[in-house]
């Protein structure tokens, strides 16, 4: 109540009596009396218009009449601040039932209640306290709810952060397992062409084996339809003559034609013996798939057999020499027959070609089963079969470079493959025999100018690309033989270079070519490198 009197006691003091309002920025006179600055002014009424009676102009105070000039009025600051206490203060909430400010906290109820509140038998008991006491220590408990609050919006934050960076992390997975999958698939594209390459190329064998033997059959019977034409043409001229040349000889012509028989050539068989059951392979590899857990398992069908190995020896290159090893005996003992050994040698061959990466490790994979593969096989070793598919394919390259896109595209899987097959030779140097690298030489040399005659884009870059691999090894054979064969070949590109309709990129790739072969192919020489070292 005390409270009460007291806050009214000092709006009563801080009213204008003037306007009847708290004073706004108030002002105080020489008399002490304050009021609010825009009330005085207007009740002083405008200013003289001469300088010289502004100051000097006297007023009387509203309260107490006291003098006054213009020039007294001063703001009352402690005045303004107390005014602005008391407008907060107003500003405070009320109690809805009684009307009173609500100056007190009760603790039991937490709630804010006012004097007369206090005095209900609601709050009889409870303990209370002013408002300006309680309030210091809630204070403390709201800011250290804050800051636990705080503590938590920060952890929210990190936490955000930690799962957009495994979104992103997620998303990269996700990626790189796409593309993984891709790849696989591609590489099982490309493993069921090569295996449609493969059936193809073993049907067109039975189908030139055949012809030949029916070929064959077909002069046999020919010969001898000619020779019964011969004797039955005899017979009838001697029937058509006289008695005498009739009877003459005549037991012996008897016997002779009674001697003659007709020698039926063994028939041939028009069963076709490739056969390609796509379900059966599509079974099969999905078996695999599901069940295969390692390189050269057996039971495999030899084709995915032969595919798993050489993407094994892709992927761990280091352990090539003993799982050769290990491949060598396994292929002993599945490969038997004459047709066994022509499917190793097809299926090796047509994966090494068709696939890029599969390159390198099949012709490693030749060199070795060259060297190592023992078969009990009438058509004779691993490696008479597959030089003997390499001579196929290097007689067709007239052909080839001239065919269409497919077509040229297989052939320059062989020519590179080749290229790998010469540098695994020049590799091993004395361990294997001179002439066979010698012998591969003009093969290449001659696959370099079946290339360069059809100067295409792609033809012109299997040409780079096989340069690029062997250039240095052939130059260097070439020149311990004497020849200059190096020089023919980068003059023919020159040519092509400026006569050529090749594409711009094709036509910098044979200039960055010639411009390689005439810094010795990047090679450094030992004998400069230890003068500069030596200086």
């Amino acid at each position: 109540m005390a409270s009460a009197t007291t806050s009214k006691k000092m709006r009563e003091e801080a009213t204008c009596s003037i306007c009847l309002n708290l004073m706004a920025e108030p002002v105080s006179i020489s008399c002490g009396h304050s009021y609010c600055q825009a009330c005085l002014l207007r009740f002083m009424g405008p200013a003289s218009s001469q300088q010289s009676h502004q100051h000097t102009q006297t007023f009387s105070c509203p309260q107490c009449r006291a003098p006054f000039q213009r020039g007294s009025l001063r703001p009352n600051k402690q005045l303004g601040g107390l005014i602005a206490a008391l407008q907060e203060q107003e500003q405070e909430l009320s109690c809805q039932e009684h009307g009173e400010r609500l100056h007190l906290f009760c603790e039991d109820e937490g709630q804010l209640i006012c004097w007369r509140c206090e005095r209900d038998p609601q709050h009889k008991g409870h303990a209370t306290a002013l408002v300006e006491d309680a309030g210091p220590g809630y204070r403390e408990k709201l800011q250290e709810a804050v800051r636990k609050l705080r503590q938590l919006e920060e952890e929210c934050a990190n936490q955000k952060a930690f799962t957009a960076k495994q979104i992103a992390e997620w998303n990269e997975k996700i990626e790189a397992r796409r593309q993984k999958i891709q790849a696989d698939f591609q590489s099982l594209l490309s493993f069921v062409r090569a295996e449609e390459r493969s059936y193809l190329w073993r049907l067109e064998s039975e189908e030139e084996h055949t012809l030949q033997r029916l070929r064959d059959r077909e002069a046999t019977l020919g010969q001898q339809s000619r020779e019964l034409e011969s004797r039955i043409l005899e017979l009838e001229e001697r029937c058509q003559g006289s008695a005498q040349k009739v009877l003459q000889d005549v037991k012996g012509a008897l016997s002779r034609s009674q001697a003659v028989r007709l020698e039926i050539p063994e028939a041939v068989s028009l069963e076709i013996q490739t056969e390609c059951e796509i379900p059966e392979v599509y079974f099969d590899l999905r078996k695999r798939l599901r069940s295969h857990q390692g390189p050269c398992k057996d039971g495999l069908p030899l084709s995915l057999f032969v595919w798993d190995f050489l993407n094994h020896l892709t992927e761990l290159p280091g352990t090539c020499e003993t799982d050769m090893e290990q491949f060598a005996e396994t292929m002993s003992a599945r490969v038997t027959t004459d047709e066994a050994l022509q499917e190793l040698v097809d299926l090796i061959y047509v994966q090494a070609t068709s696939l890029p990466k599969f390159r390198c490790v099949g012709a490693r994979l030749c060199n070795y089963l060259s060297h190592h593969q023992t078969v009990s096989s009438q058509r004779g070793s691993f490696r008479r079969v597959f030089l003997q598919r390499l001579h196929s394919e290097h007689d067709l390259r007239g052909q080839a470079v001239e065919g269409d896109e497919a077509a040229r595209t297989q052939f320059h899987g062989f020519v590179l493959f080749l290229g790998e097959f010469y540098l695994q030779l020049q590799i091993e140097g004395a361990k294997v025999q001179p002439l066979r690298t010698a012998l591969l030489q003009p093969a290449l040399r001659r696959l370099l100018e079946a290339l360069l005659s059809n100067p295409v884009d792609d033809n012109l870059v299997c040409a780079v690309k096989l340069l690029e691999l062997t250039g240095p090894a052939l130059e260097d054979a070439w020149i311990k033989q004497g020849k200059t064969d190096m020089d023919t070949v980068i003059r023919r590109i020159k040519d092509i270079v400026l006569d050529a309709p090749c594409s711009e990129d094709v036509r910098q790739m044979l200039l960055k070519l010639v411009e390689l072969r005439s810094r010795n192919w990047g090679r450094v020489h030992v004998t400069s490198t230890l003068k500069r070292s030596s200086t």
